[in-house]
């Protein structure tokens, strides 16, 4: 049986088509794949995005039955190298740490909210370092345990809520302290600097909850204050 000329050029014509139709299907296939593992991605993310800092929660070894709550100081002492504007920044947001750990605080029956005049007052004078600080204010206020938070960066946002020059950015830690031993009962981190949705494709569940706009560093403080305090496990007995 002979084939016509036109039948070959139909024919190579329909295979051809397949050809493209199969290129075309692979691709969607690959690209589904994709998207399948992205997604599952950003549902594993998601169910860790509190996690902003290297939290080290110990199992608690036995019930507090007070906890004193000195109020936040930063990191100048340690850092030779900070200047007098960052300084003075860190202090804002100690004072601002300070007036969120008094909101979430205050109805907690075991928490003992300490101010810089009672703690000046309860330890004259510091004798044997942070430990003997820990000893003195557990003694005094009958309580063992101490609560100490650190703010080691506050930096305010530069720009408006939908168009930010820089983000802002906020890092602290917390640590729990037996008052008799001194052992560190609990710790924990908070440090974040704010990242657009278009940055980091992992912050969308984070970046929804905000309105995908750009946050203060007051709020981003509160944010993360009450993510912590919410982790402790000595104040959820």
């Amino acid at each position: 049986m002979s084939v016509t000329r036109a039948e070959i050029i139909r024919a190579n014509a329909h295979c051809s088509f397949l050809k493209t139709i199969g290129d075309f299907v692979g691709k969607i296939s690959r690209l589904c794949f994709f998207y399948s593992c992205a997604v599952l991605l950003l549902s594993s993310c998601s169910q860790h995005s509190g996690s902003d800092g290297n939290d080290e929660a110990q199992v608690p070894i036995q019930p507090l039955s007070c906890i004193a709550v000195l109020p936040a100081g930063t990191s100048t002492g340690n850092d030779a190298t900070i200047e007098y504007e960052e300084a003075q920044s860190l202090q804002e947001g100690a004072a601002y740490a300070n007036d969120v750990m008094r909101l979430e605080l205050a109805g907690n029956p075991r928490v003992r909210l300490l101010n810089s005049n009672q703690v000046a007052t309860l330890v004259p004078e510091i004798a044997g370092g942070m430990t003997g600080t820990v000893a003195a204010i557990g003694k005094k206020m009958n309580c063992d345990g101490v609560l100490l938070t650190t703010v080691r960066r506050y930096q305010q946002r530069q720009g408006t809520e939908y168009a930010a020059d820089a983000p802002a950015f906020v890092d602290f830690s917390m640590v729990l302290r037996h008052s008799g031993t001194g052992t560190v009962l609990w710790s924990t981190d908070f440090r974040e600097e704010q990242q657009s949705f278009l940055s980091n494709v992992l912050t969308f569940s984070k970046a929804k909850t905000r309105g995908f706009k750009w946050v203060s560093a007051e709020q981003l403080m509160e944010q993360g204050m009450k993510q912590r305090l919410g982790e402790c496990p000595y104040l959820h007995e």
